[in-house]
């Protein structure tokens, strides 16, 4: 099973992410410090005197495919280029960030044959296609951070969130069982956004826009 989850927060915040300012940096790493085991050395003992027999230093991190180690931070704070085998490590990173600075955030099962139907149904409601989940991915992130094989990323600007809540609406019990209860959900957390609109203001931060990320 696939999923969906939305996050609001300003493109402009996330795409600061990368080549973040030493403040904005300071905090990310903080962030995944608390999330993520820190790569510690484990004890060489009797290996350290086996000398070059071995490839890999006995004392050297531990790098696991698809969880996130420091190069993987200083990676994309930076800004760099990210090789192919460590993409699904830095979508995990990226996502933990994006959660820990969205106003908030929401996730739904879905694969990608159930959210076509779900657009089509609401369509067939009369929702603009436009304002269906799948638009959501149309936008490019404009990061650096290319997508790896069965994720799929995109953005909106919050006055297509404000649009997209006035068009579900009056619509959603018109839709059938399957959909219905993911149409509730995503219309409860769209109608959150005038709230985080005014705390961002509060906060002298940008109005949140909304951030979709599709996994297959």
């Amino acid at each position: 099973m696939g999923s969906v989850r939305l996050y609001a927060i300003a493109i402009d915040d996330v795409r600061e992410i990368f080549g973040a300012p030493e403040q904005v940096a300071g905090t990310l790493r903080g962030i995944a410090a608390g999330r993520f085991a820190q790569d510690t050395p484990a004890s060489p003992g009797l290996l350290a005197r086996l000398g070059p027999v071995f490839r890999r230093q006995p004392d050297a991190p531990v790098v696991r495919p698809g969880v996130p180690s420091g190069s993987d931070v200083d990676t994309l704070l930076a800004g760099r280029y990210v090789p192919p085998h460590r993409l699904t490590a830095c979508w995990v990173l990226f996502e933990t960030w994006l959660d820990a600075l969205s106003w908030g955030s929401l996730g739904q099962e879905l694969s990608e044959a159930r959210l076509n139907d779900f657009d089509f149904d609401l369509v067939r409601s009369e929702v603009p296609a436009r304002l269906g989940l799948r638009h959501l991915l149309r936008n490019d992130l404009g990061i650096p951070l290319l997508p790896h094989p069965g994720l799929a990323a995109g953005w909106a600007a919050g006055d297509h969130v404000h649009a997209m809540a006035q068009a579900w609406r009056p619509v959603v019990d018109r839709l059938e069982d399957p959909h219905r209860d993911i149409a509730r959900a995503v219309l409860a957390w769209l109608d959150a956004y005038p709230g985080w609109e005014q705390a961002a203001a509060a906060a002298h931060r940008p109005a949140p826009d909304l951030v979709a990320i599709l996994r297959a």
